[in-house]
């Protein structure tokens, strides 16, 4: 089980900010814990550490681009969290398939579109400080996630543990072709290993470019975060 010094190593953050966070998503959690009964969202250590990355970015207000909010737990979640630590978040959300949602009118900007075809036209749009993806068409994701690398943006991504590996996911997903993508892994995982490079198993990944860690909790969370740009060679 994934500790909080976990977090705070992963977040490079000390452990002492990392109980601060932990006690404004408890809190946040209490809010909309009825309506988590049938929900799979962000579980107390994955909301945990995405906060705390979030508020080590030092934006205020946050820009928060979330893709497949569904219910809108994970969206209550984060925007609770982070108003309990003093950041104004401004939270736009978009899905295709919406049954309900948690937070009121005004709150966060929804957006109900399928946006595959135009992920690079959004982000310059809305010019996000990090993008939470929880969305299920993987090419969404895979559309999503080279727009998110070419302008260099944090983001998040849900679902990447081993145990969520599923058969009937993995054929005719991605163009794996020439890639050495883990075969056990859920299709989330493939997206980061096609994009970034294979390696992403052990937990952690030095692209180059980024830096990407896993978070390994129920559900798995990956942290994607742009290194500091090479200075020119002189």
């Amino acid at each position: 089980m994934i500790e909080l010094a976990d977090i705070a190593r992963i977040c490079g953050v000390p452990e002492a900010e990392v109980v601060r966070v932990a006690r404004a998503v408890k809190a946040a959690y209490g809010k909309i814990e009825g309506a988590m009964a049938k929900v799979f969202t962000l579980d107390f250590t994955e909301a945990t550490a995405l906060v705390t990355a979030l508020c080590g970015t030092g934006a205020n207000p946050l820009r928060l681009l979330e893709l497949g909010t569904q219910f809108g737990v994970s969206t209550c979640l984060l925007m609770d969290s982070l108003k309990a630590l003093g950041i104004r978040p401004l939270i736009t959300t978009y899905d295709v398939d919406v049954q309900r949602h948690l937070f009121k009118e005004g709150e966060a900007d929804f957006r109900q579109e399928d946006i595959t075809a135009r992920c690079g036209a959004v982000l310059d749009e809305l010019k996000p400080h990090a993008v939470f993806l929880d969305a299920h068409p993987w090419r969404l994701t895979y559309n999503m996630t080279l727009e998110i690398r070419r302008r260099r943006i944090l983001f998040f991504m849900h679902d990447v543990a081993d145990t969520l590996w599923n058969e009937n996911l993995q054929g005719g997903r991605l163009p794996i072709e020439g890639n050495e993508c883990n075969p056990n892994a859920p299709w989330e995982r493939k997206v980061l290993e096609v994009v970034f490079g294979p390696g992403i198993h052990s937990g952690h990944l030095d692209a180059g470019d980024y830096r990407i860690d896993l978070v390994r909790s129920h559900l798995g969370l990956a942290i994607g975060r742009p290194t500091p740009a090479a200075p020119p060679a002189s």
